[in-house]
Parts: structure tokens; sequence; C-alpha cells
């Protein structure tokens, strides 16, 4: 888990693309916390948990 908050950490301020189990998601990671990750969209603030994270793009 820690290479992918570390892969996470330099894109802080990018706009990436992420698959859940249940949706993707596409926003400006804003921040990258222990276990989640803040990802702004048009529209809100979603928290996600880095244990939900399927696969990602940037």
């Amino acid at each position: 888990m820690w290479q992918l908050r570390l892969i996470l950490k330099s894109l802080e301020g990018s706009t990436i693309e992420i698959s859940t189990e249940y949706s993707s998601l596409t926003g400006i990671l804003i921040e990258v916390e222990e276990d989640y990750i803040v990802l702004r969209t048009a529209a809100h603030l979603l928290y996600v948990p880095l244990t939900s994270i399927k696969s990602l793009s940037y």
C-alpha cells in the first residue's frame, strides 16, 4: 500500500482517473492521507479509501 501512496503523493495537484469496485472517478487529486485520498470533481470533494482503488490513470 505504501507504494501506491508514494505514486499518488507525486501526483497531487494532477488530474487522475481511478477505478473502484463500484465506479470510475475523474478529478484533481487534492490530498493523500494514510488510508484515503481526496479527489475534487466538478461538483464535490470525494474521500476515497486507498483499499478501494483498483486502477489508476494519469
